[in-house]
């Protein structure tokens, strides 16, 4: 059964919802960090292994959307050679489209690494 429905944020204006949503992701976060806590304990194992496995998979998230940006920006150098033939200046061209890549990494990052946590929570 879904801990949040719909019906909980209805009728709320958008900062009241994300204010809600907010506080209810914390709470189950720590419920769940909580719960692993307990069975790490329970298999000798260290606490706090939540926090350890959120930075690898931060980690791991950062590097390899850094590689396909990488890749991406490579691809951008080729596609900016045929601009030049069209008249455009590539090193503006680059530069537009080179801010535009780097701003879909920083989202990639930020929505791979809560999905991958939020995964590897639910196992």
């Amino acid at each position: 059964a879904p801990v949040i429905r719909a019906s909980d944020i209805e009728g709320m204006n958008e900062s009241g919802a994300i204010e809600f949503l907010s506080v209810a992701v914390d709470e189950l976060f720590n419920q769940k960090a909580a719960a692993l806590d307990e069975k790490a304990q329970a298999a000798g194992k260290p606490p706090k292994s939540i926090g350890r496995s959120a930075r690898y998979i931060t980690l791991v998230t950062m590097d390899n959307a850094w590689s396909d940006h990488l890749q991406s920006l490579e691809n951008l150098k080729e596609a900016v050679v045929v601009r030049k033939f069209e008249g455009r200046d590539p090193m503006q061209e680059y530069t537009r489209d080179a801010f535009g890549l780097f701003r879909n990494l920083e989202d990639n990052m930020r929505n791979n690494a809560v999905f991958s946590l939020w995964q590897s929570l639910a196992q």
